[in-house]
């Protein structure tokens, strides 16, 4: 382990106490036997809500951990709505966090570039093991890929927002802070929730609309990284993937939709602009 005297801090964003559905202790277990190690692996201290022992706002002290640490890793297994939530607020501060998940747990994403890290549900010794070494560089990785535009565990980035999240330059007592974090957070949740993140009364996995969504965006990715296409023809390209997503998004009838296509067509307006 590094920085031993010292370790920075891997939040972690996972269930407390027992799940409906799962065995007792499982989370513990999870965060024991899996978390843990990997976070002392790469280098970090991992540390729950239940481990901030102050005794005044907790929920402030919780909230300062959950923006400020230098990385965070979130189970996504239970679909706990504290969990979600908490993700919500990292994300919205554009905040480096590492997705993982119990081995056969659906998706809750739309979005498909978003990766996240399975871990074994029998949890046997050397899945564990595995698991352990898999976790700790993704921690790595993910460290490594802060600020950079092609990390795609950022929604802010995957979205083409203008600007993520900020915690005001407030003064005073930690309430005067909180009101304004609070106000923060609170809009760019909003914004995430309207954006159909997380979509819980249907599914588009396999509609039209979604799989044209993913064919353009993938293909404009695909223009981005291409380093033999001259500078006419990727505008070229461009103009004609502007031209898709345009007729898409006009006749989107979904508004979570039809905000996904509209910020994909920032996303080739800010890239076309920038060859001119």
């Amino acid at each position: 382990m590094t920085n031993a005297d010292n370790p920075k801090e891997c939040f972690i964003i996972m269930p407390i106490s027992d799940v409906e559905g799962y065995p007792s202790g499982h989370f513990k277990h999870v965060y024991d036997n899996i978390i843990m190690p990997s976070c002392y692996k790469a280098g970090f201290q991992a540390i729950r809500a239940d481990d901030i022992k102050a005794t005044n706002l907790i929920h402030l002290d919780i909230l300062k951990k959950l923006i400020e640490a230098p990385i965070a890793i979130c189970d996504l297994s239970s679909r706990n709505p504290n969990v979600l939530f908490e993700l919500g607020i990292r994300q919205a501060f554009d905040r480096p966090v590492v997705l993982i998940q119990e081995g056969g747990t659906p998706k809750i994403f739309d979005i498909a570039p978003l990766r996240y890290l399975e871990y074994s549900k029998e949890m046997k010794y050397h899945d564990v093991l595995r698991s352990q070494n898999e976790l700790k560089d993704a921690i790595e990785a993910t460290v490594a890929a802060d600020k950079d535009a092609g990390n795609v565990n950022s929604i802010v980035k995957l979205l083409a927002l203008n600007q993520s999240a900020n915690i005001p330059d407030l003064k005073g007592n930690k309430e005067g802070l909180a009101l304004g974090v609070l106000k923060a957070e609170m809009q760019e949740i909003r914004k995430l929730v309207e954006y159909g993140l997380h979509d819980r009364g249907r599914s588009r996995r396999g509609s039209i609309t979604a799989i044209e969504f993913e064919r353009i965006s993938n293909t404009f990715d695909k223009l981005l990284s291409a380093k033999r296409v001259s500078g006419p023809e990727r505008m070229e390209q461009f103009h004609l993937l502007l031209s898709e997503t345009e007729d898409l998004m006009m006749r989107c009838e979904d508004k979570a939709d039809h905000m996904h296509f509209r910020h994909l067509m920032e996303r080739i307006h800010r890239a076309a602009a920038d060859i001119l």
